[in-house]
């Protein structure tokens, strides 16, 4: 992500669309929603505070705990020139989805099945969900979220939002298991501009989107 944000032009507000950092396990009870970092992942969000070098705007986090964690150990090792001014705020749009990628057991479609579907636009496998409109959901939830704010925004959500974004503007394709393609711990795309005519940056690649998802 550093060569991304070397690549957002100077004095423009932009955002960072990134995952948790690294948390605990799996839980024997299926509740993943209790699930915090491990000290690794604090001391790699410490990392990440450390190396901000530009004021923090608006902070937005999904609702389950370990991403508001991630925003908090952030902010505590940023530089004092560039801490935020307001609070971590949740925003549901961020910890949940349209479609069900449950375990199939559980009645869901399956992990990563829903996101492969979702990529080979197969509306039947996710049960009539498309990726361009869980795309533009969390898209219009990042950008209404983070409007005029300045700096540089974070907003902390988990891998599979993450995902269906690099799908829908960068054409990830992630296979029916885990990949190397899936997104790592706290990897994110970063973004400026407004909604109808943003560029997003990831993996190296940069691009720009008007009117469009």
């Amino acid at each position: 992500m550093t060569a991304a944000a070397a690549e957002i032009p100077d004095g423009i507000p932009a955002v960072l669309f990134m995952r948790h950092e690294e948390r605990y396990g799996n839980p024997p009870d299926g509740d993943y929603s209790k699930l915090l970092l491990t000290p690794e992942g604090v001391r790699s969000a410490n990392a990440t505070g450390a190396s901000i070098d530009r004021k923090l705007g608006v902070l937005r986090s999904s609702c389950v705990g370990r991403c508001k964690q991630t925003l908090q150990e952030i902010v505590r090792s940023v530089p004092a020139p560039f801490a935020p001014d307001g609070q971590i705020a949740e925003c549901r749009e961020f910890s949940e989805l349209l479609g069900d990628p449950r375990p199939k057991e559980e009645g869901g479609i399956g992990w990563y099945e829903y996101y492969n579907y979702l990529q080979l636009h197969d509306a039947a496998a996710t049960r009539g969900v498309t990726l361009e409109a869980e795309a533009g959901r969390i898209l219009d939830a990042l950008f209404r979220e983070t409007t005029g704010s300045g700096g540089l925004s974070i907003a902390c959500s988990h891998d599979g939002h993450v995902v269906i974004l690099a799908s829908a503007l960068f054409g990830l394709r992630t296979g029916c298991a885990w990949s190397e393609e899936w997104c790592h711990y706290a990897e994110g795309l970063f973004f400026y501009g407004g909604r109808d005519d943003f560029t997003a940056l990831w993996r190296g690649q940069k691009k720009r989107f008007r009117g469009g998802l």
